[in-house]
């Protein structure tokens, strides 16, 4: 004859068990959450409406960590009563075993696990969104605090000290969400080796605050739909005087403008679990990696387009351009061929060879501001690609370098100016540089809008073609799958990381419980201590596995989930030791 299952007696044990858990939780989560709120508040990124916004939002994602420990207390504390007030061994008197005691708590530990991980999924990823967003999207407050507490105001590499500062408001008219007046500007532009470039001060600036979505266009970042968002800063200097390299003067027309990125666009903690398989296939939706990509393509396209400058040459003797302001160059030659430098190929510099027939110069034509056309005779010359793989340059330019030059000036109809008596007209230099020179047939655009597996393969199959160009594209190719592999790793340990989380605290639970039932003669707090410990030390294996899984592959798999196991097989060898009593 089957027992009855003791439905009775489990609905008490779980109406117990999740009273305390949701009691332990929300103390737990609003101590978190306050504790999380503090650094930002007393930095004066958030005012006090904000930091109880932020504590709000800060609830959900705090329930990753708190919700097991939570748990695990809530079930040591219901399971420790029913032991001191005897219930378990009426209980078991009454044919209930310890196993199908701990039946509520396994219940309760799945539905818990289950939450966890709907939460991680796409839940707890919004809210962090949320919390980094209130943080730092109102560049207007971030401003107002720093000249406040007289900082400095940092944008890229741009230094803004300002004495006083007064916030306007909205502003429709511009699409300015925010204004502000800065008075007794300092501006400081420094190079990436953080040494001074210019700097220059201001009586007063007025600031406008636009938010906007920004994609990687062909000529670099621009606002466009569907981009990613960002805050823009439209800085108007009044009596600006500037002193520097390349400036010295002042100057009643000066505007900047800068970018602030949205700190969520290269944080994988931000994603939902979809959003992260969507990284295996398209890595470049995260930025460094699309700017790895993009000086692959960048560097791909020169060697492409040099390909098609020579074949065009070769092939019809004249390769057309077009000049930094649009207007037509026209390269006239036979074709290219490589250079060397001490003694091995110079992959950036081809020397022009001038037609085998009549005179045998070179000829450039360039379309003049006043519409004519400028003839330049040269004896030799060189195609020069740009030594850097900056992908912000949006096309692959070459560099035209003619030497010994002789301007001559072309009518609309074809009419040669002939030079006066003192040679005005024409003119002879040493050396002329055409720089920022556009293919017409360029295809960095086209790079650009592929993904990054076709970029790669495209790489490898013009490294096998032209074996001397893997010291160009070597470089970039190896940085390019060295940040792949590295997102890679980091999209696996967070999955993971998010699993173990959720199966530890089913473990945490039935940790908890077994505890409180073997130990029922201590004290609660003793008891939960025996529990806590080594749920700690699950949690930080969790995390140190995670980590090395970012930093060094699988090789951090077990680590995660060796703390789990370890939990797991605690709970079943005190299992085991309380059924032996």
């Amino acid at each position: 004859m089957l027992r009855r299952l003791p439905l009775t007696l489990w609905l008490y044990v779980l109406g117990d068990l999740w009273k305390l858990v949701g009691l332990t939780t929300g103390v737990l989560v609003t101590v978190i959450a306050f504790a999380a709120a503090v650094k930002p508040l007393a930095d004066g990124k958030l005012g006090p409406e904000d930091t109880l916004k932020f504590m709000l939002m800060a609830m959900v994602p705090m329930l990753q960590y708190a919700l097991p420990f939570a748990a695990c207390f809530g079930a040591t504390l219901a399971y420790h009563r029913l032991a001191t007030d005897n219930e378990l061994t009426a209980a078991h008197a009454g044919g209930v075993s310890h196993r199908a005691m701990l039946v509520p708590a396994a219940l309760s530990g799945l539905v818990l696990a289950g939450i966890l991980l709907a939460l991680s999924n796409s839940i707890i990823p919004r809210f962090l969104r949320g919390m980094a967003v209130l943080v730092t999207e109102d560049a207007g407050k971030m401003i107002m605090n720093h000249v406040q507490r007289g900082e400095s105001i940092k944008l890229g590499n741009t230094y803004i000290y300002a004495d006083r500062v007064e916030r306007l408001g909205p502003d429709e008219l511009s699409g300015a969400y925010d204004r502000l007046w800065l008075g007794g500007l300092l501006v400081v532009r420094t190079s990436e080796q953080d040494e001074i470039v210019s700097q220059g001060s201001a009586s007063s600036a007025a600031v406008w605050l636009r938010r906007t979505n920004v994609v990687r266009g062909v000529s670099g970042p621009v606002a466009g739909a569907g981009g990613k968002p960002m805050t823009e800063i439209v800085i108007k200097p009044t009596n600006a005087v500037g002193l520097g390299s390349a400036v010295r003067g002042s100057s009643a027309d000066m505007v900047m403008s800068f970018l602030v990125p949205n700190p969520l666009s290269d944080n994988v903690k931000f994603l939902s679990f979809s959003e992260l398989r969507r990284l295996r296939e398209h890595p470049e939706q995260i930025d460094r990696v699309d700017k790895a990509k993009r000086a692959l393509a960048m560097m791909l396209a020169e060697r492409i387009t040099f390909s098609e400058i020579n074949d065009v040459l070769r092939r019809t003797g004249e390769a057309r351009f077009v000049d930094p302001f649009k207007q037509p160059v026209t390269l006239r030659a036979a074709g290219l061929r490589p250079t060397l430098r001490e003694g091995k190929r110079d992959a950036g510099v081809f020397q022009i060879l001038p037609p085998t027939a009549g005179d045998r110069k070179i000829m450039v034509e360039m379309m003049l501001p006043d519409g004519k056309v400028q003839k330049q005779p040269s004896t030799g010359g060189f195609v020069r690609l740009p030594g850097s793989s900056n992908p912000d340059r949006g096309a692959a330019t070459v560099t035209l370098q003619l030497m010994k030059v002789t301007a001559v000036q072309v009518g609309p109809d074809g009419e040669v100016d002939s030079p006066d008596d003192s040679g005005a007209g024409r003119g002879e230099l040493e050396q002329r540089l055409l720089p920022d020179l556009t293919f017409i047939g360029d295809v960095a655009p086209e790079m650009f809008a592929k993904s990054t597996s076709d970029v790669e393969t495209m790489a490898e199959q013009r490294m096998r073609i032209k074996p001397g160009d893997q010291q160009v594209l070597g470089a970039p190719l190896a940085d390019l799958r060295r940040q792949v592999m590295d997102l890679l790793r980091e999209v696996l340990s967070k999955e993971q990381e998010r699993y173990a989380m959720s199966v530890a605290c089913l473990v945490m639970v039935l940790v908890g419980s077994v505890m409180a039932m073997r130990l029922r003669e201590a004290l609660p707090l003793t008891v939960y201590l025996w529990a806590f410990f080594p749920a700690l030390a699950c949690v930080l294996a969790i995390s140190g596995g995670q980590q090395i899984m970012h930093g060094k592959g699988l090789v951090g798999l077990p680590v995660l989930w060796a703390g789990v196991g370890a939990l797991s097989v605690l709970a079943l060898a005190e299992f085991v030791r309380l059924c032996k009593r």
